[in-house]
């Protein structure tokens, strides 16, 4: 009996489709799945911070592991800035979209707080120096601090691996920043 994964494909004006592969997919599987539900094969596909390439298969195998059940995938336009690497656009609109998979992995105070962003009482992250932040706020703060986790109060930078959980979002993170510094 074949196993099915379902996904589902997302894009960063909102768009999202969702999917089937079955046991023993490759890359081809997944690109023509797109092919199927966008009528473009003119994309980069990310998952968890990382394009899947179809010119590695040691590199798909790695990412095949994580691509479980309800994964979500990133439909991105193709942009012809470099091999193998994602737009800064992009990979923004996919950090931003994994943010809020990683806000409802984080734990809230147990008691209601002010928010230091809409000042409503709710049950707020807390960030160095007594800062909290509601999940709510949360994801446009972040944009306004250039993808950086800032202490209200201070104005430190957090190092990601203070504020976050997952291993993927914090190495993601860490590479747009890196990017972004080059950048400047």
């Amino acid at each position: 009996m074949s196993n099915i994964i379902n996904i589902v494909f997302a894009t960063a004006n909102g768009r999202k489709c969702s999917g089937q592969l079955s046991d023993g997919y490759t890359v081809n599987d997944i690109k023509q799945l797109v092919k199927d539900k966008f009528g473009s094969d003119n994309f980069r596909l990310v998952v968890y911070g990382k394009e899947i390439q179809d010119n590695d298969p040691v590199k798909f195998a790695e990412l095949k592991r994580s691509i479980k059940n309800n994964t979500l995938i990133y439909v991105c336009q193709r942009m012809n800035v470099g091999l193998g690497m994602v737009d800064i656009q992009s990979h923004k609109a996919t950090i931003l979209a994994d943010l809020e998979d990683e806000l409802r992995k984080m734990s809230t105070q147990s008691i209601n707080s002010e928010c230091m962003i809409c000042a409503e009482e709710k049950k707020c992250l807390k960030f160095c120096c007594g800062s909290v932040i509601c999940k709510e706020c949360c994801p446009n703060y972040f944009v306004h601090c250039d993808y950086k986790p800032r202490c209200l109060t201070c104005d430190q930078i957090l190092a990601p691996e203070t504020c976050f959980k997952t291993p993927q979002f914090i190495r993601s993170l860490v590479q747009l920043n890196e990017r972004l510094s080059h950048d400047e």
